[in-house]
């Protein structure tokens, strides 16, 4: 009964995703079917917005501590390689996505927004992701 609804559910969030035209985002350990499709369409939306990756790889999706989802996305370089997975935050109610940032965006952040980018991601994050 529960494999049959996992299947019924993954065939509702890739319907959605099509529709939505968001399809070659995908969520590649199953972790979707604990979110249900609204939320993961909604993620997925998000990562092509915000990460502009067409073919990302999500992993670990989940609800946080305080309501934000977390997970892990994994997208292209510009020589076409997957960088490795990165841990990320998604408030869906203000439409905000951020990977963790990493060594070279802190040390040198692109502009002030982009810093106080990060230090949304990771006040999020902690919040929500991270072991109590």
């Amino acid at each position: 009964m529960r494999s049959r609804f996992r299947s019924i559910a993954r065939a509702t969030a890739t319907l959605l995703l099509t529709i939505s035209g968001v399809a070659a985002q995908t969520v590649t350990d199953g972790s979707d079917a604990a979110l249900g499709p609204e939320k993961t369409g909604a993620v997925l939306a998000l990562v092509a917005r915000v990460l502009r990756s067409p073919d990302a790889q999500v992993t670990g999706l989940r609800v946080g501590r305080a309501g934000a989802l977390c997970g892990a996305v994994d997208v292209r370089n510009r020589m076409g390689s997957y960088t490795g997975p990165r841990g990320f935050v998604a408030d869906l109610g203000s439409a905000f996505l951020a990977r963790l940032p990493e060594g070279p965006e802190l040390r040198n952040p692109a502009s002030p927004a982009d810093f106080q980018a990060m230090q949304r991601a990771q006040a999020l994050f902690a919040a929500n992701c991270t072991s109590a």
